[in-house]
């Protein structure tokens, strides 16, 4: 048997593993704000914590972080079995962190007040940053749209 199948197993597993503890902890919140009397969960005290929620909370987490380390480790596997996929996920990664640094360099981050607390202005530069990346790479996803279907109209 390959890997990539047990590996499929193995992911299947978890999903329907996950898909029952989140439905487990979603009972859970529910019961949580019907006992404080809450509609939303932002009205929810700070120091309120239900008991069977907080330990699956902590076995989520776990399995999220397993599923980081196999998919790294999958991917890492990929690479040094073929080098050549390796200079191409180098160069995008680099175009990547390129176009991150140009987006963090364009934003601008001013300190804002919110209705409960402080945004600092780090954290709005961060998310300016974000935000201008994304239209960067929307920008590029359609340009390349565009000269695909040029380049083939021409070829034709």
């Amino acid at each position: 048997m390959k890997i990539s199948k047990i590996l499929s197993y193995i992911v299947l597993a978890v999903g329907v593993i996950s898909a029952a503890l989140l439905f487990k902890m979603n009972n859970g919140f529910d019961t949580l704000m019907t006992e404080a009397g809450a509609t939303e969960a932002r009205e929810l005290p700070l120091g309120a914590s239900i008991p069977e929620v907080s330990p699956l909370y902590n076995m989520a987490l776990v399995i999220i972080g397993l599923l980081i380390i196999a998919t790294l480790v999958t991917i890492v596997g990929g690479l040094i079995k073929n080098p050549s996929s390796l200079k191409k996920t180098l160069l995008g990664v680099v175009i990547f962190l390129v176009i991150g640094g140009i987006a963090y360099g364009i934003s601008s981050g001013t300190e804002m007040a919110l209705k409960d607390n402080i945004v600092s202005a780090s954290a709005v530069r961060w998310a300016d940053a974000g935000i201008i990346a994304f239209y960067f790479f929307i920008v590029i996803a359609i340009a390349a749209i565009v000269w695909g279907g040029i380049r083939k109209s021409i070829s034709k």
